[in-house]
């Protein structure tokens, strides 16, 4: 019929023709889709949304396709099945990828729709969330912990282990005390911001962290972190959620430690303790095969062995253990006011090897009473004097002096020995560290001595050091004065 014959003149076309351009230039996108998704029909403002042309998208992608990674988890996890059971589903908040790369945040109805009594199209609207996503970060950036997420949050506070939330823009939405301790990032003004501009080398680590499917977390790794100047052991894994990633944070740094701890001993057990036990060993065989036939004299010297050589593993062991307690916090520490030079004294009458070896001399001021633990200070004194008399020359001398410096009792122990460069000024004071790792001066020891004695000393609000010196090394320990 000729539109001007209809008895509206015209109007069924011009309605016809407005029905269309309804649908191309809609304010959502329209789009059909086959039961596996395959994109069969959209209109423009679907094409306007993602950037894409019809020649681009229609029976080349599916719908899936156009998700980020996190987004495809949830489609295939949730959605899908959903909207088979229940042919509708609605107000799904997820993000479609734009052709240049840009996320867009939308909203997604979907419905299935009957083709001759059988279900076999799929037809979605898809809402620009943009705007709305903005105003909702912004909300919830400027209200905190308010409405939906406060439960969570409330919850969130009290568990051991860190929870932190991302976006698929890696953007924080939730950091949980335990997540801001580990990370050393103030919960509020971490949220909205990237992960990586506020814990260094976190991009350099992330993708090592594996992402489970949502309610299925997966292994924790292991990885280290820069956090505070300090690397930060951290077991971390992932799960994908509607909004991003969960990432589930716990600390295992003193685990770790523990492990470098064991190594270094076994290490050390290995190298330090063999000679004492093959002197001793060697001595009793000795003694065991021919001490009916040795003279006094030898018998005398193998014991001497013997028992010196038990003295130095003695020692050995002491010093590992004591690190073990210093590492683990198992160290109480006894304040009471006592005299350095008493306990100074102690140490050198206590020790035969040293009096027969080379002189010590000792310059007291008059008053050395100081506040702190006298038996752990004792054994920061052995370490010291131990120490000088190990690179002290055959030649030599070891001279201590004990002088008050307004509120606290200063000790200095000086030797004659090569003194230390200053590159190892710092790293003395280091578990396990020694000058002469290879022995090649014939010093030996466990490389725990010093810092034993530091941390020590530390523990009782002193300070341990190295002071300039012509000759030698010349070292320092300040403890607080009596009052």
């Amino acid at each position: 019929m000729n539109p001007a014959e209809h008895p509206l003149d015209g109007s069924a076309l011009m309605l016809e023709e407005s029905v269309e351009e309804l649908y191309e230039d809609a304010p959502v996108g329209y789009l059909s889709t086959a039961r596996d998704g395959t994109i069969l029909k959209a209109n423009r403002t679907f094409y306007a949304l993602t950037g894409y042309d019809a020649v681009a998208l229609v029976g080349v992608k599916r719908f899936y396709d156009l998700l980020p990674p996190g987004a495809k988890i949830y489609y295939e996890t949730h959605y899908a099945p959903l909207l088979q059971m229940q042919q509708d589903v609605r107000e799904l908040a997820l993000e479609i990828v734009r052709s240049d790369g840009q996320r867009v945040p939308v909203l997604v109805n979907a419905q299935l729709r009957d083709v001759a009594g059988e279900a076999s199209l799929i037809r979605l609207t898809v809402f620009d969330a943009s705007d709305r996503r903005q105003y909702e970060r912004e909300l919830l950036q400027a209200r905190a912990d308010a409405e939906s997420r406060a439960a969570a949050a409330s919850a969130l506070q009290h568990v051991s282990e860190g929870v932190l939330l991302v976006d698929d823009d890696t953007a924080v939405v939730v950091l949980n005390p335990a997540a801001s301790r580990i990370l050393n990032v103030g919960a509020r003004e971490a949220v909205g911001k990237r992960v990586g501009s506020l814990v260094p080398g976190w991009e350099s680590v992330v993708s090592r962290i594996p992402v489970g499917r949502p309610h299925e977390p997966a292994t924790s790794v292991v990885l280290p972190l820069a956090v505070a100047g300090d690397t930060r052991w951290v077991a971390a894994s992932g799960e994908a959620a509607p909004d991003g990633i969960v990432y589930t944070l716990r600390d295992v740094t003193a685990e770790r430690r523990l492990e470098d701890f064991r190594d270094d001993i076994v290490a050390i057990v290995s190298h330090e303790l063999r000679t004492p036990l093959a002197g001793i060993y060697g001595a009793a065989l000795t003694l065991e095969a021919h001490g009916d036939s040795l003279g006094e004299e030898q018998r005398r010297n193998l014991i001497k062995m013997i028992v010196e050589q038990s003295g130095r593993l003695s020692r050995i062991l002491e010093e590992v253990l004591m690190t073990q307690r210093l590492d683990s916090g198992d160290l109480t520490i006894q304040r009471r006011t006592f005299d350095v030079r008493e306990v100074l004294a102690r140490v050198i009458q206590s020790s035969a090897s040293w009096q027969s070896a080379l002189p010590v001399h000792v310059a007291a001021a008059d008053d050395g009473a100081a506040e702190g633990d006298p038996e752990l200070f004792e054994q920061v004194l052995v370490n010291l004097l131990d120490n000088a008399m190990k690179y002290s020359p055959a030649t030599g001398d070891v001279r201590v002096r004990i002088e008050r410096h307004r509120s606290s009792i200063r000790v200095t122990v000086a030797d004659d020995g090569p003194g230390v460069a200053s590159e190892d000024e710092e790293r003395i004071f280091q578990k396990f560290y020694r000058v002469d790792p290879g022995q090649a001066n014939g010093v030996t020891g466990t490389g725990l001595g010093l810092y034993i004695s530091r941390e020590i000393v530390r523990r009782m609000h002193g300070r341990v050091g190295l002071l300039p010196a012509v000759r030698g090394a010349t070292f320092f320990v300040d403890l607080p004065a009596a009052q």
